[in-house]
This record gives C-alpha cells, sequence and structure tokens, in this order.
C-alpha cells in the first residue's frame, strides 16, 4: 500500500515537472521555477531525468546517479524498482509526455530505504504488541480452563460423597457445557430416590399385611389340640396370604418388563392393560372403553405409567358393575381420568381413600394399596390425584394429572 502511494507521488511530482518546462532550440530548460529543494543537494534520494531525443535535463542530486531510462510514448507509463550507486533501493516512475509539439520521457525516482526502515519498526512493534496479546490470550485461556477444570473435579469429590453416601446429589455451579448433563444426572439419582422409596413401601406393605396371617398360623400350629376353629382360622389366614401373594403377582403384570427410562406407548400399553383385566376378571364382563386425545404423549417413565394407570383401571374395574371410562387429554399437562358405575363413595370415605391400606369394603378382594401407589407415583411427578363422584357414570372418578413436561427434561 506505501508503494503504491509513493508511486503516485512520483507520478504527480512528474506532471508538476512537466508544467514547468520551456523548450527552445537548445533542449528543454526548467525556467525560473523553483523545484522541490531535494532535486538541488547531490545524493538526496530523489531524483529526476528527461530525455528528448539525444538531450537530457536531469535535477542536480541525480548527477551522481546513472539511470538506464527507456524512451516511452507519450500516455505510456512504467514502475519499477533499482538500486542506486550506493546501494540504495529506489523506486522510479518513468512516463511519455507530449508538450507544445515535442514529446519526451520523463523518470522520477525516490529512495524508499527509510519508508522501509520504519516499516520495519512498525512489523517489529506489531509483533511485540501481537506476542504480548497471544500471552495474554493464552494466560485468559488457561486461567478459564483451570477454572472449568477445579468445577470438574469438584463433581468427581460429588461422586465419591454419593458413593459414600456422604450427598444426595451433585453441585450445579459447573460450566454451561455440562450443566444439562449434570441436572440430567441429578435428576435420576432423584428418580432411583423415588423408586427406592416406592420399593421399600411395598416390601413394608406386604410384610405389614403378611405378619399377622402369619402369627396366627405359627401359634395355630404350635397347639397340641387343632379343633375345627382352629383349622378354620388357619384356612382364612392362609386364603389372607394367597390373596396378597396374587395382588402383588397382579401389581406387577400391570407394571410389565419394560426397562426404567422406557417411554410409555399409550395406545398400545392401554389396549394390553386392558385385555389383561379383562383375563383377571373375566367373570364381570366389564366394558372398558378409552379415549386419548390429540397430540397426547406421555413422556414420562414406562413402570411408572403402568402402575398409574394400571392401578386407577384395576379400582375402577374391580367396583364397576358394568362400565368404566378411561380419558386421557391434555390441560397445561396430562388429564387421566377414570370412571366406573360402581356404587360410589361417600364424602368422609373419598377422605380416607388414598390412605395405605385402606379398604371401604372387606367383601372385595385387595389390601387398600392400590390408590396409595398412584399417590406416590403422582406426587413423584409433581402432580395430583383427585377422587370425586361421577357424574356421568355414577360411581368414582379418579383424576391423576401430571405437569407438562418434555423429553429434553426426561
Amino acid at each position: 500500500m506505501i508503494e503504491s502511494f509513493v508511486y503516485r507521488t512520483l507520478e504527480a511530482e512528474a506532471k508538476s515537472i512537466v508544467s514547468i518546462l520551456d523548450f527552445s532550440e537548445s533542449g528543454p530548460q526548467l525556467g525560473n521555477y523553483k523545484l522541490n529543494p531535494a532535486y538541488e543537494t547531490p545524493a538526496s534520494g530523489e531524483y529526476f531525468v528527461l530525455l528528448q531525443g539525444q538531450k537530457q535535463l536531469m535535477s542536480r542530486s541525480a548527477w551522481d546517479q546513472f539511470f538506464d531510462i527507456p524512451v516511452m510514448v507519450p500516455g505510456q507509463q512504467q514502475k519499477r524498482r533499482a538500486l542506486g550507486v550506493a546501494g540504495e533501493r529506489l523506486l522510479i516512475w518513468s512516463g511519455g509526455f507530449n508538450r507544445a509539439g515535442s514529446e519526451f520521457t520523463i523518470a522520477v525516482a525516490q529512495n524508499i530505504a527509510p519508508i522501509e526502515y520504519r516499516l520495519r519498526v512498525f512489523q517489529w512493534f506489531s509483533a511485540i504488541i501481537a506476542m504480548l496479546l497471544l500471552a495474554a490470550s493464552l494466560g485468559v485461556q488457561r486461567w478459564i480452563v483451570r477454572g472449568s477444570v477445579e468445577k470438574l473435579d469438584a463433581i468427581r469429590q460429588d461422586m465419591l460423597k454419593l458413593e459414600h453416601g456422604k450427598a444426595v446429589s451433585l453441585s450445579e455451579d459447573v460450566p454451561s457445557e455440562i450443566a444439562p448433563l449434570v441436572k440430567e444426572f441429578n435428576r435420576l439419582l432423584r428418580r432411583f430416590d423415588q423408586r427406592l422409596r416406592q420399593s421399600r413401601n411395598a416390601v413394608g406393605n406386604l410384610a405389614h399385611s403378611l405378619k399377622g396371617p402369619l402369627n396366627l398360623l405359627l401359634r395355630s400350629a404350635e397347639s397340641d389340640h387343632i379343633g375345627r376353629e382352629e383349622r378354620a382360622s388357619i384356612a382364612q389366614n392362609t386364603e389372607a396370604i394367597r390373596q396378597l401373594i396374587e395382588s402383588e403377582l397382579k401389581r406387577a403384570r400391570l407394571a410389565g418388563r419394560g426397562t426404567v427410562g422406557q417411554r410409555f406407548d399409550l395406545e398400545s400399553e392401554i389396549r394390553a392393560l386392558i385385555g389383561l383385566l379383562d383375563q383377571v376378571y373375566s367373570e364381570k364382563a366389564v366394558d372398558i372403553r378409552y379415549n386419548i386425545g390429540p397430540e397426547v404423549e406421555l413422556v414420562h417413565d414406562r413402570q411408572d405409567m403402568l402402575e398409574l394407570i394400571g392401578n386407577l383401571l384395576d379400582n375402577a374395574v374391580k367396583w364397576s358393575r358394568s362400565v368404566v371410562i378411561v380419558n386421557i387429554r391434555q390441560a397445561n399437562g396430562i388429564l387421566i381420568e377414570v370412571e366406573d358405575d360402581g356404587p360410589g363413595c361417600s364424602p368422609e370415605e373419598l377422605s380416607r381413600l388414598t390412605g395405605r391400606g385402606v379398604r371401604l369394603d372387606e367383601t372385595v378382594a385387595g389390601h387398600g394399596l392400590g390408590l396409595s401407589i398412584v399417590t406416590d407415583i403422582v406426587d413423584s411427578y409433581d402432580g395430583r390425584l383427585d377422587l370425586a363422584a361421577s357424574t356421568r357414570l355414577t360411581g368414582l372418578k379418579a383424576t391423576a394429572y401430571l405437569p407438562a413436561k418434555t423429553r429434553e427434561q426426561h
């Protein structure tokens, strides 16, 4: 860019010299005009030479220089580099002109060594600044990386604490690039904790329900004389244990064999649940109808949804006379409504239904754990379970609400 600027300056200087020329029989003359003082100083670094045939006019500064100037026709130009007598680096602009009927060639040269020196100084200065900026950039990057690695080390320490039972979740004060991974890991930890509580509750319920009948059986078995009443008691308690085992087996069938985290396919899974319940309650011949609203998708864990919907359906079919209706729709989340045409419940009974082990009718097989399991699952998703009288079928209406979830959250 600087070289182009120098050439433009030399061209302007050549035109300025041409404008003050006088021509006579003796050749071109400069007249009484004053030129750039540098042209009057020998070896000043600024030179010009004019050629007209065999006649030559040059600046005083060029007397000790030798310029090989090619003859050029008017309008022709040439730019080139050359070395001066003392080895200085020159830029030379040459051009052909026509003035007052006379054709001539003029060349203007300038020593660019001072400019190149300043360029080298600028380059060194720029290089030093660039190195300082590079060092600062590397320092900042090192600081950022070390800070990020330290936070990763904190995650490793948190995982060690998890392993030894000293923490329940990972710290979410981590770099934004891995924050989603840590949040998902914490969500899985909470889900596993909920599953563990549900499993403990189920085992506790089963153990509590079996404890009484087993104690009676043991006392009866230790008796030397077992009468008719004792035999009836043993048979009754044995049947109670059988019913408990059947209840747990039915719950296991409702949960299916899905792996943790597998998605729930509404259409196919509800059909499978209805088919299973038709077999379990084949003596009742209950008509189970279902309706799935548009754009409804349960992006929740498959096992949880099987237990939730399965227990609601099981409870409805158990108490129904002939019809059960299932309606699943969007309502800023998911609403699962299950209604039956059974005897229904009073307001006092409704308030007791979700209690663990509550049974309102001892003549119906079961141990009152279904709705409490549903409550646990709904609570784990920050939802709610509402029980009310069905206005359509006169029986019970159970409504489970699950807040809106996205695939990214699961």
